[in-house]
């Protein structure tokens, strides 16, 4: 047998069946700067737990661990198997998140990406079997752009998938049925992919973790440069009555930490994106905001060098904010209506309209109460128009 990769590839490519595989790939979020942090006797008991937990996981879902990459883990799972796939990541994150409320490791997070496909199958030189392909690099990808806490799989992984056999412990207290499981579905831009990549968020705990800071940047900058495109072309293009919405920048949740209601400003802490500034005039209808509130945001940079980023066109759950309907999905009972700042910033709230949605258009202007559900912030209509009762089923901003 050779014993070379350029070998081994070759032989591995010139087998015309590739097997069916669901590829799970897990890595620790924050792993870099935990190692900038502290020596070894710090981080290497961290990570040791880490790649313990995935293997554990991994093996007691069917699956089977390829290879550990540094402070990463590489499974497989046959393609039937994608549930159990979607199970093994999601006893991950419930795991990581035991071992920490105990203490017995610091901020220890991790991001799952999952995909589906056939795969190229081949011998490793140190024995047993490894994968290389399409798919797997998929995985990857899908890992490195979901926040900490997240868990991405692809538009495969969501139709092969029995979601049936999904279960998460925060999904039996609240009677999570299979689609409670699954967020929208949404893009990314991933490298090594021409187009953008469709997926979906697991949702094994109380809401979306979302995607990481560095992805959420990339997608208000290209937001930013196709707005200033629009503005450049609108005087040589004639409107069109109700257009589709307009893609909305991207968003985060969070907590309002200080709030300090004399001089109209203060912070909110979000989970894995630090901490945002805020004041009056980057909330809608400059409200004043309450501490422990929770709220939605469209994150901006900071105002000055240094400083912390800023919260823009922030809603706050129990605040009333007047809107306009940029959506209206009348067979589905469902539409978005944007909502803005003073400053311009705008986001786009999920209001659920049930069979009152044949009565709303595009463009018209509404009062909303901000809700949250366990998928997060979303919009109710005030004063009648919609059904009255906030649905569960697609609370979120519209994102790109």
């Amino acid at each position: 047998m050779a014993t070379d990769h350029f070998s081994l590839f070759q032989e591995a490519l010139s087998h015309q069946d590739r097997p069916p595989r669901v590829i799970l790939f897990a890595d620790l979020a924050g792993s870099t700067e935990m190692k900038g942090k502290t020596g070894e006797v710090g981080w290497l008991p961290t990570i040791g737990k880490f790649l313990d937990i995935t293997a554990r996981a991994v093996t007691e879902h069917g699956g089977t661990v390829i290879k550990y990459l540094g402070d990463g883990t590489l499974a497989a799972f046959d393609g039937e198997r994608a549930a159990e796939a979607i199970c093994a990541a999601i006893t991950i994150q419930e795991l990581l998140k035991e071992e920490n409320s105990k203490g017995r490791v610091n901020d220890c997070l991790a991001t799952v990406g999952i995909a589906t496909g056939r795969v190229v199958e081949y011998e490793a030189p140190g024995g047993g079997l490894d994968y290389i392909g399409s798919v797997v690099d998929l995985a990857a990808r899908l890992c490195s752009a979901g926040a900490p806490q997240a868990i991405w799989v692809d538009s495969a992984t969501v139709v092969s998938a029995n979601m049936s056999r999904v279960s998460s412990e925060m999904g039996r207290v609240l009677e999570y049925s299979p689609d409670d499981y699954l967020s929208d579905e949404e893009k990314v831009d991933l490298k090594g992919f021409a187009k953008p990549i469709k997926y979906r968020e697991v949702i094994w705990h109380r809401k979306a973790f979302g995607v990481k800071n560095t992805v959420l940047t990339e997608a208000i900058d290209r937001a930013q440069t196709q707005a200033h495109v629009q503005v450049r072309t609108q005087a040589t293009v004639p409107p069109q009555a109700g257009p589709p919405a307009r893609p909305a920048d991207a968003t985060l949740d969070g907590t309002v930490t200080r709030w300090d209601p004399d001089q109209g400003r203060g912070f909110i802490a979000t989970a894995g994106h630090g901490d945002h500034y805020v004041d009056r005039r980057y909330i809608c209808n400059e409200q004043n905001l309450t501490e422990g509130g929770a709220v939605r945001f469209v994150p901006l940079a900071p105002l000055k060098e240094g400083q912390r980023p800023v919260a823009g066109c922030t809603v706050q759950e129990g605040h009333e904010i007047q809107g306009t309907f940029q959506r209206v999905l009348a067979d589905k009972g469902y539409g978005f209506v944007e909502v803005r700042d003073v400053r311009g910033n705008q986001q786009n709230l999920f209001v659920y309209l049930g069979d009152a949605a044949a009565g709303h258009q595009f463009g018209e202007q509404v009062r909303l109460e901000v809700r949250r559900n366990y998928k997060g912030i979303s919009g109710q209509l005030v004063g009648g128009g919609g059904s009255g009762v906030a649905s569960d089923s697609g609370a979120g901003s519209d994102l790109i």
